[in-house]
């Protein structure tokens, strides 16, 4: 599915339009331009996660009460995979009715890393 950029990925602020793919319940992959992302569904892990988004971004995202909405966070792959990092502070919404998308900071950011190790949440082998 493609979407609208209408709030930018840090640092690839020139790409406007990406297209988000489905790999399972947990991963998905965002490619745009030359780009690729690994995303993970962050309720996955961390159950308990508080997104907290400002009016401001919400207005840009055209969400309201009702929008179907998909939050996924930045994850850095290692190796072995429980090396691998997730950005909670800043994840990547996606409005499903009407295909715009944008990473935002959480107003509740202080609560969370840039890089917290997925080694937190899983067991390694």
């Amino acid at each position: 599915m493609k979407f609208e950029v209408v709030l930018p990925i840090l640092g690839f602020e020139n790409i406007n339009e990406y297209e988000l793919e489905k790999i399972d319940d947990i991963f998905f992959k965002l490619e745009g331009g030359e780009v690729s992302f690994t995303l993970i569904n962050p309720f996955a892990v961390k159950p308990d996660y508080d997104v907290i988004i400002s009016q401001n971004d919400k207005e840009k995202l055209e969400i309201k009460e009702d929008s179907n909405i998909l939050i996924l966070n930045n994850m850095i792959v290692a190796t072995p995979l429980q090396n691998s990092t997730i950005n909670f502070a800043s994840p990547i919404i996606f409005n499903i009715d009407n295909n715009k998308m944008g990473q935002v900071i959480l107003e509740n950011a202080q609560n969370y890393s840039l890089t917290d190790p997925l080694a937190n949440y899983i067991k390694g082998e």
